[in-house]
């Protein structure tokens, strides 16, 4: 692959991707800022909400990523982020177009199964264009997106939501008048299709590192990963212990709106530089902590998993409850810096262990176990608390004892599960140096 890809087109091609996965962040996130006009234009609760950010969302999103996976190990993953673009950008611009809860429930849906092919296609493809010395790199990078998504959709949403509540309705496309939360969604949506021709200078890279036959194209991944369930199984419940810690940001504005009395616009700019100054600190503290914990073992992007996890549960712990805001910023901005370097360190750890030819279908499964105890889970059932103690300021108490819940238990079986994490990696760096003489003899056998 490298004698055919330069590196400077290799990095572009992950910078691409990046850009696409901010997309996608910055689409699922701005309905973060809308939650008091959309509440107030359609009358719901705090569980309804809670909904609508994280079910509404990832219902979705968990029925159709291993399929999707499944499909883009056998397809072209160029094609399918192609399709998966022009259908959430669609999706987020009919949302602003919903008059109640329902009609923009299904177009949460809609989002949810455009996105899923972000991660499986993009990760993929990465992980075929650099070699294992460097793919932890790559990834890392590729990885800052959901705080570089998260990040512009707090910092430019918060000053758009403000500027567009300001004007106040607008007629538009000769349908009547738009409130400023619905005309949101159409500036958000529509401009992302251009993302959607940027794809078409991606060329689709060959699949690499596959195993025997016996052992690769025929073998199921969900099999092959239940086989081997402890070395994958501390991987994948470290990273779902992180992603819950992010569904806390979805509840960032009403936190610090009820809370503290801060307006969407400060509240939006606090929280946007965090993910472009702290999201950026963890991302360089995982490309360290790599080399540094690691020492050019297999298992280092496992420890950049752990450290993160170990930075972020307190403090994500902490932040909702503190008795000021100012102290609430300080918690949660380390609590960012933790996320962004375990969210970098998780789907490396994943790639170490996961044969070339079932690297989609690995993080669709991925993605969708950890989809099912973050945002699935985790919006609505902090909105249920806080409905359930009877004043919307308990939110931070739900917040922080959510945390609690999921992150105290995990940190302790990462630890205790490290050992069989860093056998299946030692294993499967052996597998590879075993393969490497067939597969040579197989390209000199082809070419005679």
């Amino acid at each position: 692959m490298e004698q055919r890809t330069g590196a400077l087109y290799r990095w572009y091609v992950v910078v691409l991707l990046l850009l696409v996965f901010v997309l996608s962040y910055f689409d699922r996130y701005i309905l973060s800022l809308l939650v008091e006009p959309i509440k107030k234009a359609m009358d719901l609760s705090d569980f309804q909400v809670g909904l609508l950010m994280g079910p509404a969302f990832s219902t979705f999103n968990v029925l159709v990523t291993i399929p999707l996976g499944l499909l883009a190990d056998r397809t072209s993953r160029k094609w399918l982020l192609v399709a998966g673009i022009v259908i959430w950008c669609m999706m987020t611009t009919m949302s602003g177009f919903a008059m109640s809860f329902l009609p923009l429930l299904f177009f949460r849906f809609g989002l949810g199964l455009g996105e899923a092919v972000v991660s499986p296609c993009s990760v993929s493809m990465i992980s075929d264009y650099f070699n294992r010395k460097e793919r932890a790199r790559a990834i890392s990078l590729y990885m800052a997106g959901p705080y570089l998504g998260a990040g512009l959709a707090f910092l430019l949403g918060g000053y758009l939501v403000s500027a567009l509540h300001d004007s106040g309705p607008m007629h538009l496309f000769g349908l009547g008048s738009f409130e400023p939360w619905q005309l949101a969604f159409f500036l958000v949506g529509i401009p992302g299709l251009l993302f959607a021709l940027l794809m078409l200078t991606v060329r689709e890279p060959a699949r690499t590192e596959r195993l025997a036959p016996q052992q690769g194209p025929q073998a199921s991944a969900l099999r092959y990963m239940l086989q081997r369930w402890r070395g994958f199984g501390v991987v994948t419940l470290g990273a779902t212990c992180n992603f819950a810690m992010s569904t806390l940001t979805l509840w960032n504005v009403p936190l610090f709106q009820r809370v503290y009395g801060w307006n969407v616009a400060e509240i939006g700019a606090v929280t946007g530089l965090f993910y472009f100054t702290a999201g950026p600190i963890g991302t360089a503290l995982a490309l360290w902590a790599s080399n540094a914990l690691g020492k050019g073992k297999e298992d280092s992007a496992m420890r950049v998993l752990i450290l993160g996890l170990f930075i972020t549960v307190p403090a994500s712990a902490l932040y909702p409850i503190m008795p000021s805001a100012q102290w609430a910023v300080v918690a949660m901005f380390i609590a960012f810096i933790g996320k962004s370097a375990a969210t970098a360190g998780g789907p490396a750890a994943l790639q170490m262990i996961t044969p070339g030819e079932m690297r989609s279908r690995s993080v669709a499964i991925f993605n969708t176990v950890i989809t099912l105890v973050g945002p699935l889970l985790g919006p609505p059932l902090i909105g249920a608390a806080t409905d359930w103690m009877g004043t919307p300021k308990a939110i931070g108490v739900a917040l922080s004892g959510f945390v609690v819940i999921i992150g105290a238990p995990t940190l302790l079986f990462v630890c205790l599960g490290l050992k069989h994490y860093r056998a299946l990696a030692a294993d499967m760096a052996e597998t590879l140096r075993d393969e490497a003489p067939r597969a040579a003899g197989q390209a000199e056998l082809a070419t005679a």
